[in-house]
């Protein structure tokens, strides 16, 4: 899916260049479109893949549902677009169709790096501040279309490890640090343990003595519902409201040894 999505952007980003003619676009769509069929064939099972790995939930019928209606719309479009003749009101309605289709894409390739990373078994103690800094680290998001955010946070009084496959929990600050700041401004995050739980609340900014830059993911309808189902499957916890602006991710205390 990662290698398909970015065919379409590429071809996204050739249909708006004036630099780029007709004769070039037809020879390029003929390759978009052969790779749809094998990811619509994928996403057909996506649901049921999910639901072996990670338990059975609405959200990810809904998501597979959701892909593969796209994939079949873009399809449609290219395969219209496949003739000799590529017009401008041809080239401008492709375009039209990919933008449609590639935000919905972009962001369900975001839910399924977030699966694959909680089928890992892994988990170590991780302290929770380098899962916080750790977060900022990674450049960009598994669909390359995120955008940066600032993040602040402040050191919880005393140490806290947590128990965490690490790589899940980074992108799951990211998805929380997306909810919780819309489309813009940035997010602080607050850290409090409760007995065998260390809970990190994300809202909008405040005053704080740490400042970081944090590539987050796009979004889409689907995202809290999946994002929760899959935390919990993964012995972690999510719950977020977007139109509140705010976010809590949790995770299980590691034992002291």
């Amino acid at each position: 899916m990662r290698d398909t999505v970015g065919g379409i952007h590429n071809l996204q980003h050739l249909l708006g260049s004036v630099k780029v003619g007709p004769k070039a676009l037809v020879r390029v769509i003929p390759f978009v479109h052969a790779s749809c069929a094998p990811l619509i064939a994928s996403a057909v099972d996506l649901s049921r893949d999910a639901s072996a790995k990670l338990g059975s939930s609405d959200a990810f019928d809904e998501l597979s549902e959701l892909v593969t209606r796209r994939l079949h719309e873009l399809e449609a479009a290219l395969g219209e677009a496949k003739g000799e003749a590529l017009r401008a009101s041809d080239r401008l309605r492709l375009e039209q169709a990919i933008s449609a289709t590639v935000r919905d894409l972009d962001g369900a390739l975001e839910l399924i790096e977030l699966m694959v990373e909680a089928t890992a078994t892994g988990r170590v103690p991780v302290d929770v501040t380098d899962v916080i800094r750790e977060s900022t680290v990674r450049q960009d998001t598994g669909s390359g279309r995120g955008r940066r955010v600032e993040l602040s946070f402040d050191e919880p009084s005393e140490p806290i490890a947590v128990l965490v496959n690490p790589r899940l929990a980074l992108r799951l600050v990211g998805f929380a640090a997306a909810i919780a700041t819309g489309r813009d401004g940035g997010v602080h995050v607050k850290v409090n343990r409760a007995d065998s739980s260390c809970r990190l609340c994300i809202t909008a900014p405040a005053q704080s003595t740490k400042q970081l830059s944090l590539a987050v993911p796009p979004l889409i309808d689907l995202t809290e519902r999946c994002v929760a189902h899959i935390a919990r499957a993964a012995s972690a916890n999510m719950e977020a409201a977007r139109g509140a602006r705010s976010a809590v991710t949790s995770f299980p205390v590691a034992a002291a040894e």
